[in-house]
């Protein structure tokens, strides 16, 4: 006898007939949730879908991020390829018998049919268990992260009911009608053997009959509710990545909204947005695509720091105000579904970004609010003194050009030159604000001007015409002002034909690499950690001095995360440390911890439990390591701070890589 898909088998007469019309009031509920959905959310164009094809792949059904924690990966794949597999077995049983029967022809018969029983035994395994780590998270561990939300244990519920009754009709059948292929349904069988065979013949046909209509009616509720629920994020994710692929941009870089030199007096400008109503169709989708995992929640300083801000939190309520047709065009902030203080807590520093598996972005949900709020003027004193300083003084301190010219004469008394004494220079070297108004970041510059030097680099300054980048006012939601500062800036590095730019600041780095191409600067730009890199590994810069202290290092966001700038402040450090002397903090490279200055929260007080800085300067402390390396003049002015208030001063060194490097090549 060969093997082969028997469908019914145990069933009355005509189940298959009542099944379809079962169906149908189902299949309607269904549809009718697809037309709802992408009414709302729209559907993107297929030619992105087409284009985005690899990164839907690579972050979708590969899981690439999901995958890169442990447990919750191990859990996701488990249900995630169950799913999957029990998808396609079950489409290939409605082609079998629902088609190809009615031509007599069969695909669920021999060997490949033997296979297939197998195959499905195995993935429901993996279904179950991981349904299992899932309500062991939940329930036992009852993980912070992990919402405890009636819908989810819902759709938990019916997935294990599935899964469970699947085996329990197979192992009934193959009781009542044993088959010589039955050890292939390897779960069935055992449960035949080990569970049924005591059971009245009636009994166990009668719970079959039952136990397949409801299986078939939780799994049709489970499908007709589909796009209603949390699960749909099935396919809502797969979408938005491969729809996020043509859009990708590197993360420290916020679009361009209008051309301030292409405005006129009846331009209209409209930035960012107060009602999910004015969220274009890609922001929609992105807000559909969260499956609430809380990842960007758990990687976020501020959330961690105890302030307002909640990524995921900020994605839900937008996401929850989207299906919510009455507040479509309702105020975001007077309507009270978000506070304000929750978008002025965000460090910019992208930590949800680089956590969430499907490439959401809550922080330029963020910013875009930001627009909005700073457009209509609602800012507190300290955000209003910080534009008002870039305005007047040209930098976010507020102190006179005089400051400037001192510190441009005590660099050019070390042999610095400026680009009108020295046009040809290689580099043009950017200080930065945080390096030419702050007297620690003074240090930096100069600790850097001796490597420069000695190193025989070509380079010169900009001198007292070096203005900001307008970096603080861009994070603010000044875009006016932001582009004012950055043409004047353009403007200066074009005429002198700069190539090259040099800078200490990781924000000033971003703005220049990401942002500024906006406004026609085409410029090669490097931190100062990339250079001193390159010196010593041409030999141009050799280490005269080994460090006597174990050093670690906190990799800048804006650095690190939002331009992948890793390897480098690493391979300086080793090699001057040693192998042994370096130690790596825990939460390093892509997955840094904010130091708590970025986004412009430098400038003004955000409410908070505790402080960023100070829980960062806890885990450098942690690492066993007598000096912290640092490569952004504000994470050194903020964990100087935080040394201060902790009375840490004397057990933790704080240094910039440049001060490091600066004392192991002098001899």
């Amino acid at each position: 006898m060969e093997p082969i898909r028997e469908t019914y088998i145990l069933m009355p007469e005509g189940s298959d007939i009542l099944m379809y019309f079962l169906l149908l009031p189902f299949a309607a509920v269904f549809l009718f949730g697809l037309y709802r959905r992408f009414r709302v959310v729209g559907f993107p164009p297929l030619r992105d879908i087409w284009r985005g094809l690899p990164y839907a792949v690579r972050f979708g059904l590969l899981q690439k991020k999901v995958v890169s924690e442990s447990l919750a990966g191990l859990m996701h794949v488990s249900i995630y390829s169950g799913i999957i597999a029990l998808f396609i077995g079950t489409s290939l049983v409605f082609i079998d018998y629902d088609i190809l029967r009615n031509f007599q022809a069969r695909i669920l018969r021999g060997d490949f049919y033997l296979l297939y029983e197998a195959a499905l035994d195995f993935m429901g395994l993996a279904l179950l268990a991981g349904l299992g780590l899932l309500f062991y998270r939940r329930l036992v561990l009852r993980e912070a992260r992990l919402r405890p939300k009636l819908e989810y244990l819902m759709v938990l519920a019916g997935l294990f009911f599935i899964g469970v009754t699947g085996y329990f009709l197979e192992g009934i059948r193959l009781t009542l009608e044993p088959r010589p292929w039955g050890v292939w349904s390897f779960v069935g069988k055992a449960l035949s053997s080990q569970v049924f065979t005591t059971m009245e013949t009636q009994a166990l046909h009668t719970a079959y009959v039952g136990l397949w209509w409801s299986h078939a009616v939780v799994a049709f509720t489970m499908v007709a509710l589909l796009p209603y629920s949390s699960l749909w994020h099935i396919f809502s994710t797969i979408l938005h990545i491969a729809a996020n692929a043509p859009r990708q941009t590197p993360t420290g870089m916020m679009n361009t909204p209008f051309k301030l030199e292409e405005l006129n007096i009846e331009s209209e400008i409209k930035l960012g947005f107060r009602r999910v109503g004015e969220l274009s169709g890609f922001e929609r989708l992105g807000l559909d695509a969260c499956t609430d995992c809380g990842r960007c929640e758990a990687a976020c300083p501020p959330f961690a720091a105890g302030t307002p801000l909640s990524p995921r939190m900020i994605v839900q309520k937008l996401k929850d105000t989207l299906w919510n047709e009455g507040m479509l065009e309702a105020d975001l902030f007077e309507s009270g579904v978000i506070d304000e203080e929750e978008v002025w807590a965000c460090t910019t520093c992208g930590a949800c970004i680089e956590a969430c598996p499907v490439l959401i972005r809550p922080m330029n949900y963020i910013l875009e609010m930001r627009r909005a709020l700073t457009l209509e003027g609602r800012l507190d004193k300290r955000k209003n003194a910080l534009l008002t300083n870039l305005a007047r003084y040209g930098n976010p301190y507020g102190l006179e050009l005089a400051v400037k010219q001192e510190f441009v004469e005590e660099l050019r008394s070390m042999g610095v030159k400026t680009v009108e004494e020295k046009p040809d220079a290689e580099y043009v070297y950017w200080l930065g604000c945080a390096s030419i108004y702050d007297a620690r970041g003074r240090e930096i510059v100069k600790n850097m001007v001796r490597i420069l030097l000695k190193a025989g680099v070509s380079f010169a300054i900009l001198g007292v015409e070096e203005g900001c980048t307008g970096d603080p006012a861009r994070r603010v939601g000044e875009e006016g002002r932001f582009q004012e500062m950055a043409l004047v800036n353009v403007e200066k590095l074009k005429s002198n034909n700069v190539k090259k730019v040099l800078v200490n600041c990781p924000h000033c780095y971003n703005t220049f690499r990401n942002e500024y191409g906006d406004f026609g600067l085409t410029v090669e730009v490097k931190h100062h950690t990339q250079l001193i890199a390159e010196l010593l590994v041409d030999g141009r810069l050799k280490v005269e001095k080994g460090l006597s202290e174990k050093i670690t290092l906190h990799d800048s966001c804006y650095l690190a995360r939002h331009n992948n700038v890793i390897s480098e402040p690493r391979t300086i450090l080793a090699k001057i440390a040693g192998k042994d002397g370096y130690i790596e903090l825990k939460r390093s490279g892509l997955k840094s911890f904010c130091c708590g200055a970025g986004g412009s929260t430098y400038w003004y007080e955000v409410r908070r439990r505790d402080r960023e800085s100070v829980i960062r300067l806890r885990e450098a402390l942690e690492s066993g390591a007598g000096v912290l390396a640092v490569e952004c003049p504000y994470c050194m002015q903020m964990f100087a701070d935080a040394a201060r208030v902790m009375g840490v001063e004397d057990k933790l060194k704080l240094r910039d890589v440049a001060e490091v490097v600066a004392e192991a090549v002098e001899k």
